[in-house]
């Protein structure tokens, strides 16, 4: 059944994308998520290349469909200008790179990574088509965490926690994938109204931040508590958000047991108590930062920065080779501090602007969009602070969430312009011209036909 599903949804997926962009585009993320050939690996051939097949078809329809979308502006202009400097920086720096099949590797991935991130903030132009694009990714991540969860308690160990899961790598870069998801689950079990998905995305939340636990990947683990901090002093305060809050702490307290407090406290010891794993991080840091203020303005190449680590190290390094363990001083490191600060302004400036939203106007917000932009600006505080700990720069949910972020942001801002644009309209019907041509006011107007204060909180012209 394995087999025929996956590639009836592939060819949905495909074919929707040479229809609609938008469905293409949406089922790359959900194959990315899903990983079918990791669940299904017993009846699909691996490397099979989905993504690949489903995102040709989404570019192709953008193309022949003569570029639907939003019209990009403001902050997500920007935004989008400072990821595409980034990539042409490492490109740029892969010239020179002291590892150019490592870094060609690297720039083999992390290109069609932001090509999708640039055509999401585009082509997700509706609220229906944000909100499917969250369900359906959180649908297809929480299939991997009920299955996570499922082996643990038949078998009575974490596989995943040893062996790691899926496509994406071990299990620091596997909890890395799934914690912007974490942060768009939260969002829909607080903001969403309907009491029934309210407790479908509850569920697989509580299985999302166990699966964390399962992983002991300790700077997920403090990712994820960040992000469920910032998640409860965002939420809507009524009544259900606070009762099933406190049912989500409470489960979390149940199921992190022992072992994961200690796993996670661990990180924070002191002296000698300090763990080898955890010691190891501060000297690798210690040695990003001297790698960077040595080769400030292109590195050493994608991804190549690696190479000089075991010289840097302190007290030094066995081997020729060795992962940072940052997500910035890789960046720094391999295409320099231009491409670091170009890559960070991508997300920086979505997450605040719409946190600037949110202070400004979330009472007047759809849900739909309280729920995005609580996702988003709960999702990327959770993945920076988990990638201090591994680098999760080829990993697409953090560019997902930015990118919907900034999808988010254009539909709000079309949806804030047509409604004072009505207001105005609104406005001007409560003259008459008479046969002077000097306009006089309505006598009688009623309550309804005052018009709409606009979105953001714009004055009237």
């Amino acid at each position: 059944m394995g087999y025929f599903f996956v590639y009836a949804l592939l060819a949905f997926f495909c074919l929707g994308g040479l229809y609609r962009p938008y469905i293409g585009v949406l089922g790359y993320y959900v194959f990315v998520l899903l990983q079918p050939e990791w669940n299904w690996r017993w009846s699909i051939p691996q490397g099979s290349g989905f993504q690949k097949y489903i995102a040709i078809a989404a570019v192709v329809g953008f193309v022949l469909h003569f570029f639907p979308g939003n019209r990009i502006r403001r902050t997500p202009l920007w935004a989008c200008v400072a990821l595409t400097v980034f990539l042409g920086l490492a490109y740029l720096s892969s010239i020179w790179s002291i590892n150019p099949s490592l870094s060609q590797w690297y720039l083999g991935n992390i290109w069609k990574i932001v090509l999708l991130a640039l055509l999401t903030v585009r082509v997700f132009d509706s609220s229906g088509k944000i909100l499917a694009l969250i369900w359906s990714t959180v649908l297809a991540q929480s299939y991997n965490a009920f299955q996570i969860n499922l082996q643990y308690f038949q078998e009575g160990y974490s596989y995943a926690a040893k062996y790691g899961w899926g496509t994406s790598g071990d299990n620091n870069l596997y909890s890395i994938l799934t914690v912007p998801m974490i942060g768009l689950t939260a969002a829909l079990a607080t903001e969403s109204r309907v009491w029934w998905q309210k407790g479908i995305a509850g569920v697989i939340l509580i299985l999302q931040i166990h699966q964390i636990m399962l992983m002991e990947s300790r700077g997920c683990m403090l990712g994820t508590l960040v992000m469920m901090a910032l998640a409860g002093w965002w939420m809507r305060k009524d009544s259900m958000n606070l009762i099933a809050a406190a049912l989500v702490v409470l489960a979390g307290i149940v199921l992190a047991g022992p072992p994961v407090i200690e796993e996670f406290t661990s990180a924070f010891e002191a002296g000698d108590n300090l763990d080898a794993s955890a010691e190891s991080r501060f000297k690798l840091w210690k040695a990003g930062l001297a790698i960077t203020q040595d080769y400030p303005l292109l590195g050493v190449g994608p991804y190549a920065g690696s190479n000089l680590v075991p010289s840097y190290y302190e007290g030094g390094l066995e081997g020729s080779n060795k992962a940072l363990h940052n997500l910035f001083f890789e960046i720094s490191t391999g295409c320099g501090v231009p491409a670091m600060l170009c890559y960070c302004f991508f997300f920086v400036a979505i997450w605040w602007s719409l946190w600037r939203l949110w202070r400004r106007s979330r009472r007047q917000l759809p849900d739909w969009a309280r729920i995005a932009s609580l996702g988003v600006m709960v999702g990327l505080p959770g993945y920076w602070v988990s990638s201090m700990f591994s680098s999760g720069a080829l990993l697409e949910t953090s560019y997902l969430c930015a990118a919907m972020g900034g999808a988010t942001l254009l539909v709000v801002y079309r949806d804030a312009a047509r409604q004072q644009q009505s207001s105005v309209m609104a406005m001007s019907s409560y003259f008459v011209p008479l046969a002077t041509g000097s306009p006089q006011p309505v006598p009688e107007t009623t309550e309804e036909s005052q018009p709409t204060p606009p979105l953001l909180g714009e004055k009237h012209p």
